[in-house]
């Protein structure tokens, strides 16, 4: 096999990231007595993913995100509540309870775990990605989970990765292959490691080729088809 060691994102990889956020925002609005709609959460969806993006270019911190981004939101769909941190803190604690998983990563992760070394690398708050995974039945598949909270660091800086890299059996870069959904964090910070990159695209939205991508796959039962046949 070309690759003995996977670095895996989590949200929008391995989780279902859109259902996890739906419901930890829809419990979290609703527990303090406020209308929840469609309206409301591509608002919030919208706001929260322009921020992290942010986040990944060092524009904002993680703590100032956190709260920012219920500010914008009550500015626009709740004009007049005053409780912002208590919205936000009860946020996290309900995103840290949405443990669902992308159709077939179960199986997928179960089976590539019998070929490769899976790390997780994700900018996921700490409290949420522990409380997500200790929620799943995939950890056995996992060899460590890295987020950047407890690092100091964010993917894309070449930090993270260098952090992990010290940290790992394989000391082989060649034979390392990142793999995720963003080309911004994922794909940006794998190659700012020098690593191979490969990006999980089901819906084919990334015009290829790319800079970023040396591969791209629909599923991620498809890396053990790149490995074997180092087919681009």
């Amino acid at each position: 096999m070309k690759f003995t060691t996977i670095f895996m994102d989590a949200d929008n990889t391995i989780f279902d990231f859109p259902v996890c956020e739906y419901n930890a925002l829809k419990n979290t609005v609703e527990k303090y007595g406020l209308d929840f709609n469609d309206y409301v959460y591509k608002s919030f969806s919208a706001i929260n993913d322009r921020l992290w993006k942010e986040f990944e270019l060092n524009k904002t911190t993680r703590s100032e995100l956190k709260i920012q981004r219920f500010r914008e939101l009550i500015e626009k769909c709740f004009h007049g509540f005053g409780n912002v941190s208590e919205l936000a803190g009860e946020y996290v604690v309900q995103l840290s309870k949405q443990g669902v998983l992308i159709d077939g990563a179960y199986e997928a992760l179960k089976e590539l775990s019998k070929v490769f070394d899976i790390y997780i690398i994700t900018n996921g708050l700490k409290l949420v990605q522990r409380g997500r995974f200790a929620r799943t039945n995939i950890t056995s598949f996992i060899k460590k989970i890295y987020i950047s909270e407890e690092i100091g660091y964010q993917k894309p800086m070449k930090e993270f990765f260098d952090y992990v890299l010290s940290d790992i059996k394989e000391k082989d870069t060649d034979k390392i292959l990142v793999v995720g959904d963003s080309l911004t964090s994922d794909m940006q910070g794998g190659k700012n490691a020098g690593l191979t990159t490969c990006l999980y695209d089901p819906q084919n939205n990334t015009e290829m080729p790319d800079k970023l991508c040396d591969y791209r796959i629909n599923s991620l039962f498809e890396i053990k088809d790149i490995s074997a046949e180092d087919k681009k």
